[in-house]
């Protein structure tokens, strides 16, 4: 079936990002610091075991990572009516969690939200140990599982001492506030926002996600079910990924600012 005119005019728009992202890509290859005296390196000096410049740089390595998946589908004509939303589900919270960390001038606030992401992180892993605990393992093993508990308790003690509040990280806030600052119009804020419910449903498996996306016939009048077909769109891949891939680049955008030295 012929692309309608909308349909090419999206997925060339995806097809276009692919220097970008190959760039972002070679980028994560290599390891990068702040210069010294730059914003990112004074809110580095906060927590030395686990740099915030980090935290962010992996959120945006991530983010490429899961649109470069995205792209490499739509390369090989494949488009997928649910699982291309999960991946750039992905993508979204990646680009957005930099963006959030990365964007107020306010020092302490770019902090407490590096900390924010570190103290989410260090308590997964620690539920991660704790399942590990629980398991049949080899004395061996439970002897360094023990130290490795240990270790993490320190790590997140050290964060907790430090912490100016007791936020925890709300992904939910998080894509809002960088849809926030990424974009200037409602119209764009408020679709970065129902993109990332709607594709909430996909990760999990609820089905309302997909019918917005599908076509239905007639529905059967004894009992009102209609069959539904939903083959894979390029406008709808194309809406979460390029609201992405915008937040990605901005994203990036404040980490070589932050990163340069006055």
């Amino acid at each position: 079936m012929a692309m309608t005119e909308a349909q090419c005019t999206a997925l060339k728009q995806m097809l276009d990002t692919a220097v970008d992202l190959d760039g972002w890509r070679l980028r994560a290859g290599r390891v990068e610091v702040p210069e010294r005296g730059s914003d990112l390196a004074r809110d580095d000096e906060i927590f030395l075991h686990m740099a915030i410049s980090q935290i962010a740089r992996l959120s945006l390595t991530a983010a490429g990572e899961h649109l470069r998946l995205a792209l490499d589908a739509i390369k090989a004509g494949q488009l997928y009516p649910s699982s291309h939303f999960t991946v750039l589900r992905g993508a979204l919270v990646g680009a957005s969690q930099a963006v959030w960390i990365l964007g107020p001038s306010d020092r302490n606030m770019r902090r407490e939200r590096g900390l924010i992401v570190m103290t989410a992180m260090y308590a997964e892993l620690d539920k991660y140990y704790g399942i590990l605990e629980d398991s049949e393992i080899e004395p061996d093993d439970r002897t360094r599982l023990v130290d490795q508990r240990l270790w993490l308790k320190e790590r997140r003690d050290g964060v907790a001492s430090i912490r100016s509040t007791a936020a925890k990280l709300n992904l939910t806030t998080v894509i809002g506030d960088a849809a926030d600052h990424a974009f200037a119009d409602t119209t764009s804020r408020e679709a970065v926002r129902r993109m990332w419910r709607e594709m909430s449903a996909d990760a999990h498996v609820l089905g309302w996600s997909l019918f917005q996306r599908t076509d239905f016939g007639t529905a059967d009048r004894r009992t009102g079910v209609g069959e539904g077909k939903a083959p894979g769109s390029p406008e709808h891949v194309a809406a979460p990924f390029l609201a992405s891939y915008r937040l990605l680049k901005l994203g990036w955008s404040l980490f070589d600012r932050r990163c340069e030295a006055p």
